[in-house]
């Protein structure tokens, strides 16, 4: 299977408006900066220069916004299902309790942000999920409930649990009760963005990977908002199985991808992209890249090379695959404005979920 690029049609220089405000607000993200700047681990993840890459690939400079340091998850999850669960709590009575369906690192984050707030906590991961993966979760004291299924089996599970004994849950999906959720997610996740304002400003091309696309919309939204016009062309990067976001664009409007959802960046494998998301990337983002498996665990490779060398997950490294994939293609590289000169970052949105299923695709070995 080859790659697959779609130059968005409906990118606007024009300002970050009305459509873009209802998601996030200035306001929105300063709440959001305001709580996550008196969390007392916080500090702003590192950008790692990578000249070799940039030599290899014919580029000016390749930097790679690492979020395996980002406080004990190890994951951009840290920004925003906790600033969510915390916007609850505000709001709660005690005791509180805490609920997430999960794969890897949206239950860390939300275990974490419950053993923060002294709160209980139940994660449903279904049956194929690696022990690994559950092993990290119960280090922050939350119970793993393991579901027969799928996914959508452990998040239907998720609910009916938390609809009997009153548990938030913590997801993409708005719930009656309390619909906020989603958006603060966002808007915690904005800090990302804040951060690659601060450090990155120069850049000319940002990558970043999207399952529900959650972190792309907040990127797009908040290098929007501060730099306008002058932004960098944000490329917004998927599996070529689970494209929701560029069926989205190639329609025109919000839509399902036909893929199979089986991929080896299995954080990214999701069948609608969030709408939340969408009213952002619609407008914001320069283009949209669907790649195959290969290059993600290629760019593992290349990025655990070297004195440099990073420990970068199957799903977290979809940014960096798909920059490589980008400067790799003629075609690809006209359509971008991609030259000798262009200052990329890559968003490698975690680090390893499981050591021991990053280095047996590293080492080329069956995850089965």
């Amino acid at each position: 299977m080859n790659a697959r690029l779609k130059v968005n049609p409906r990118f606007s220089e024009s300002e970050y408006g009305a459509r873009q405000q209802a998601v996030m607000s200035d306001a929105d993200y300063q709440a959001a900066e305001r709580a996550i700047l008196g969390w007392p681990e916080y500090a702003a993840t590192p950008l790692i220069d990578r000249p070799d890459l940039a030599r290899e690939f014919r580029i000016g400079s390749l930097r790679i916004k690492y979020e395996g340091a980002r406080f004990a998850v190890q994951s951009f999850k840290a920004l925003g299902p906790p600033y969510a669960a915390q916007r609850l709590a505000e709001r709660a009575r005690p005791p509180i309790g805490f609920a997430a369906a999960t794969s890897g690192n949206h239950g860390r984050a939300v275990a974490w942000a419950a053993q923060r707030l002294g709160a209980g906590c139940r994660i449903y991961m279904n049956e194929t999920v690696s022990a690994g993966r559950a092993r990290a979760i119960e280090s922050f004291g939350a119970t793993v409930i393991r579901v027969p299924g799928t996914y959508d089996d452990a998040l239907a599970r998720c609910h009916g649990d938390s609809d009997k004994d009153g548990s938030y849950v913590i997801s993409d999906i708005a719930q009656t009760a309390y619909p906020s959720v989603p958006a603060h997610t966002m808007h915690g996740y904005a800090m990302l963005g804040q951060e690659l304002v601060d450090a990155a400003d120069d850049a000319t091309h940002v990558f970043v990977g999207a399952g529900i696309g959650a972190l792309a919309g907040a990127v797009v939204a908040r290098l929007w908002q501060r730099l306008g016009a002058e932004r960098p062309r944000v490329v917004v990067v998927e599996p070529l199985t689970a494209d929701a976001v560029y069926q989205s664009a190639a329609r025109g409007k919000l839509s399902r991808t036909d893929g199979s959802l089986v991929t080896v960046m299995d954080g990214l494998s999701v069948g609608t992209a969030s709408h939340l998301a969408w009213e952002i990337l619609d407008g914001g983002a320069f283009a949209f890249l669907a790649i195959p498996d290969a290059p993600a665990v290629t760019a593992m490779k290349l990025a655990h090379r070297g004195p440099d060398s990073l420990v970068i997950g199957e799903t977290g490294i979809a940014g960096l695959a798909g920059a490589l994939v980008a400067v790799s293609d003629p075609d690809m590289r006209r359509e971008l404005g991609l030259n000798g000169k262009s200052r990329i970052v890559a968003i490698a949105c975690e680090g390893p979920t499981d050591l021991d299923v990053f280095h047996r695709l590293i080492n080329g070995r069956s995850l089965a």
